[in-house]
């Protein structure tokens, strides 16, 4: 019997091996050719900074914040975070459609107003769905909104599993997709494994619920988050990547340490914002400061809330911030009223990153007066970009061509060329105001629904792999029955 049940491991084995080969070496490598009609400073990659519970009501110069019962609330003095704000673009209003953590972060990411974490799970839905189609890497270092299907969509991510400022569990995360990502990530996740002592020290000579264990919770993610940085920066110059920041004291000391513990745990943030910002700009990284929601407090020297009946309806609880600092991106003020949802695909915009977010219904903040076109178009054939009738490019047929550099509020016409009679055989027109992707496949070559259809080595692996699993499970079975 137990010559018999060796058997069936060491076939289970073989079987297995080469089914997770299989699925590691088909994963999905894109390569695209980059066509820059007129020079731009793309950034790099991004950093997301992400305040858990900050209202802009509390930082902007612009707004007073109230109490339910009328009171006027004291303000932030942080005079960091108000250099970034004038030093960057930032919108005036802001506001999160629904003022809780998970709905939060799964409007940003995704740019659905309705999000909801299983908004996020599906495929095409989120930031990092479009920006691993450009080769990028996604890390995170998430105190709160760490909810799985957004870890999913991480290559590493480091969170805390307690969400607690007093016990904080932190556990790292890693989803390896390909095979030139795997050494990096492992990199990464050393640095992130070898902070999460470091926090438990810094932390273990203050009390529970202490201010300095408040500060010390927020400061150490931004802190790691500049490592990673300086990281990629020093080995890996050339991986385009996007970073999430969640920290989460904020929040935290607004449901339990009132509004006096709510604005000191904002100041002592306020320097470390000010370096990871810094550090953005010296890395040539586009930086993002904003909320999952706010705020709101029923009077002075009370707690807070901001998800039920009570408080929801405030300009506290809705008002998010959203400062953005990138290269192409003028500073100054933008006025009008925007939704959470609109920060996905400006985050998409400002990386000149076309994409479809396939749920979205938010739309890009015009931030820069140049778009960029993703074309897809079979390989065969050369690719002609007009703009206003004239030629502005011409370049040999790729499966995907990203144009950047292209003026908004001018009318474009791509076309493409036959290699073999030099007949135009295919054309498009847009007049450009955001980046767009444009299609122009025969219709017997256009992807379907289902995103394994784009790519025929999905199909062939599906295949190999169904075959592999039967001849597997028939030997299988004539062994038990011997």
């Amino acid at each position: 019997m137990n010559a018999r049940k060796t058997r069936v491991w060491e076939l289970l084995l073989k079987i297995i091996a080469p089914v997770f080969m299989l699925m590691f070496l088909l994963q999905p490598v894109c390569a695209y050719q980059l066509v820059e009609v007129d020079p731009v400073n793309t950034p790099h990659g991004a950093v997301i900074l992400i305040v858990d519970g900050l209202s802009s009501s509390y930082i902007y110069p612009e707004f007073t914040p109230h109490a339910l019962d009328g009171s006027v609330l004291e303000k932030a003095n942080a005079p960091n975070i108000s250099l970034i704000l004038n030093e960057g673009c930032r919108i005036l209003d802001v506001r999160a459609p629904r003022t809780y953590t998970e709905a939060g972060h799964s409007v940003l990411i995704t740019g659905y107003s309705d999000a909801l974490s299983d908004s996020v799970a599906g495929s095409g839905t989120t930031i990092y769905d479009v920006v691993h189609e450009y080769d990028y890497l996604a890390f995170g270092i998430m105190e709160k909104g760490d909810f799985a299907s957004i870890c999913a969509k991480q290559d590493v991510i480091l969170h805390d599993i307690s969400s607690s400022i007093n016990k904080p569990e932190m556990i790292i995360d890693t989803n390896i997709r390909t095979a030139g990502s795997k050494q990096i990530s492992l990199d990464v996740a050393d640095i992130m494994q070898n902070n999460i002592q470091t926090l438990h020290s810094d932390m273990s000579g203050y009390s529970e619920g202490s201010q300095e264990r408040y500060d010390i919770y927020n400061r150490w993610a931004i802190e790691t988050a500049i490592q990673v940085i300086d990281l990629m920066q020093a080995r890996y110059p050339e991986q385009p990547y996007l970073l999430t920041i969640n920290v989460g004291a904020v929040d935290c000391a607004g449901h339990y340490k009132k509004d006096s513990g709510y604005i000191s745990t904002i100041e002592g943030l306020d320097p470390a914002c000010l370096s990871l910002y810094r550090e953005c700009s010296d890395s040539g990284l586009a930086f993002f400061f904003t909320a999952d929601h706010g705020m709101a407090f029923a009077s002075i020297d009370t707690k807070g809330g901001h998800q039920s009946d009570k408080y929801s309806w405030t300009d506290e609880a809705q008002r998010i911030p959203l400062v953005v600092s990138a290269p192409d991106v003028e500073r100054g003020l933008i006025p009008g009223e925007f939704g959470q949802e609109d920060i996905a695909p400006t985050i998409l915009e400002v990386l000149d990153l076309p994409g479809e977010l396939v749920l979205s219904d938010g739309e890009a903040i015009e931030l820069k007066d140049h778009a960029s076109i993703r074309v897809l178009a079979p390989d065969k054939g050369k690719l002609i970009m007009e703009k206003d009738n004239a030629i502005i490019s011409e370049v040999s047929s790729s499966e995907l061509c990203l144009f950047r550099g292209l003026e908004t509020g001018h009318d474009y016409t791509i076309s493409l060329v036959s290699e073999n009679d030099n007949v135009k055989s295919l054309e498009k027109k847009l007049s450009l105001r955001k980046s767009e992707t444009i299609d122009i496949r025969p219709s017997i070559d256009s992807p379907k629904n289902d995103i394994s259809l784009k790519d025929p080595r999905f199909l062939t692996g599906s295949v190999l792999i169904g075959i592999i699993n039967i001849t597997g499970f028939a030997f299988i079975r004539r062994i038990l029955k011997e």
